[in-house]
């Protein structure tokens, strides 16, 4: 039996694993229907999986609420609101002007004890694979400290500050990268959204042009360091996967299958990038029956993981509210007979 820090290497790879790996994960507390047989049942079913993967977790403070708090400011000096629906940024510390950008004070990565939980954690990782985040790391970070209007406008209106201000949160987020990499980490998880439901947020000739070389030194950091480079980015990014995968992409998520065409980005990009995500979360979930969510998540890893590898089986975004639990139940079953 190989361990689990080799099967999901060989999945990320596409070099063959053992079994199909699966993150797949819900919050049961936020869940409308609250059975508790069938919570008992999700809990037993998501336990059954394999112990073969560790989050490490965060090297930023402050990026979740504090416990009884709905207004805060976090290390980076956004301000951040909590509603039932979730957090929303009120105020960053750039949105008067460029003009505040030396006087700011960001976050250390050598600062002492920012790693001390993410030690904690990986003192007991023993054969399991490792993940660190680093999360927010561009252009959600830009957009919170000027607003998002105004940083889809700076780099035309005033190209030299919103070029300053990039390039000093990729030096940042090198130090933290550097962290990560001394601790043997096997995989950094970046996070940037950049597309809508149906495309990217701007022309992609214009991302290449601004944000891929940001993405470059970064990406080959890690890769450079022996480490995968997973990213999140919600939406449509299809026009970019090429560029993604150029600069040293390993794992893209959370592929949502209304916004990419899974069959498509199979055929475009199979074998040259690990999917993880992709069970629908908007539609599938909540509106099929339990046989229909099976057949989906089948079709599924059938589509993606066909290349000797290539997918990690998970949701494609967090599961709603409103979605049954007897489809929860069937997503699990469905995927435990990968393994």
């Amino acid at each position: 039996m190989i361990t689990g820090k080799e099967n999901y290497t060989r999945a990320i790879e596409c070099t063959g694993p053992e079994y199909l790996p699966s993150l797949l994960s819900v919050m049961l507390d936020w869940l409308w229907e609250t059975d508790p047989a069938k919570q008992a049942r999700i809990r037993e079913l998501h336990a059954a999986g394999p112990d073969d993967f560790l989050g490490a977790g965060e090297c930023y403070r402050d990026r979740f609420r504090p416990p009884g708090q709905t207004r805060w400011q976090d290390e980076w000096g956004v301000r951040w609101e909590y509603h039932d629906s979730g957090a929303r940024v009120v105020g960053g510390p750039l949105t008067e002007g460029y003009h505040l950008l030396d006087g700011l004070a960001l976050p250390d990565p050598l600062e002492p004890a920012r790693f001390d939980a993410a030690d904690a954690k990986l003192a007991q990782r023993g054969g399991r694979y490792t993940r660190g985040n680093v999360w927010m790391c561009l252009f959600e970070r830009m957009w919170m400290f000027r607003g998002f209007d105004e940083m889809l406008m700076d780099p035309y209106l005033d190209q030299a500050n919103f070029l300053r201000l990039r390039d000093l949160l990729v030096e940042i987020n090198l130090g933290f990268i550097d962290q990560w990499l001394a601790r043997g980490i096997d995989g950094i998880f970046f996070s940037d959204d950049w597309g809508t439901q149906r495309t990217l947020l701007m022309n992609p000739d214009d991302w290449r042009r601004l944000y891929r070389p940001a993405y470059e030194r970064m990406f080959r950091r890690v890769r450079d360091g022996g480490a995968h480079v997973w990213l999140h980015s919600c939406g449509n990014v299809k026009a970019i996967i090429p560029d993604l995968i150029d600069v040293g992409l390993s794992v893209l998520n959370p592929v949502q299958p209304l916004a990419m065409d899974i069959g498509e980005l199979a055929r475009e990009f199979g074998g040259k990038v690990c999917f993880y995500g992709a069970i629908d979360t908007q539609g599938e979930l909540i509106t099929g029956s339990p046989a229909e969510v099976k057949d989906h998540v089948r079709h599924t890893v059938d589509t993606l993981g066909a290349f000797n590898g290539g997918y990690i089986g998970a949701q494609s975004q967090t599961i709603m509210p409103e979605t049954p639990l007897d489809n929860v139940i069937a997503a699990y079953e469905a995927l435990a007979e990968y393994r």
